[in-house]
């Protein structure tokens, strides 16, 4: 699991140079499959709840039920920015493609 110093660092590097650091390390194999593998690298689309409804044509108190029971079942990326939550697009897609029901 990647600290909270290695998320930032990554988060905050631009590509080019991330690449570049990464190609001058001796394990970069176990670098490589440390990104593949963790979850905390994904790239992340967040939406509101407004605008996911739009997203998957569906009404607001249904997106709104399915961020609550996401965030609870741990099932794709969901996060509360004060009393709003915000819905990852990208990881419901792989939950989607990967037979994800509500």
């Amino acid at each position: 699991m990647a600290t909270e110093v290695q998320k930032l660092i990554v988060k905050n590097i631009d590509i080019d140079s991330l690449l570049i650091a990464i190609s001058e390390r001796e394990d970069i194999v176990e670098v490589m499959q440390m990104f593949r593998d963790n979850n905390d690298y994904a790239p992340r689309e967040y939406l509101t709840i407004k605008e996911f409804s739009n997203y998957i044509k569906a009404s607001e108190s249904y997106v709104r039920g399915l961020a609550k029971y996401a965030e609870k079942n741990k099932l794709f990326s969901v996060i509360k920015v004060g009393r709003e939550y915000r819905i990852d697009r990208l990881s419901y897609e792989k939950w989607v493609a990967n037979g994800g029901v509500f």
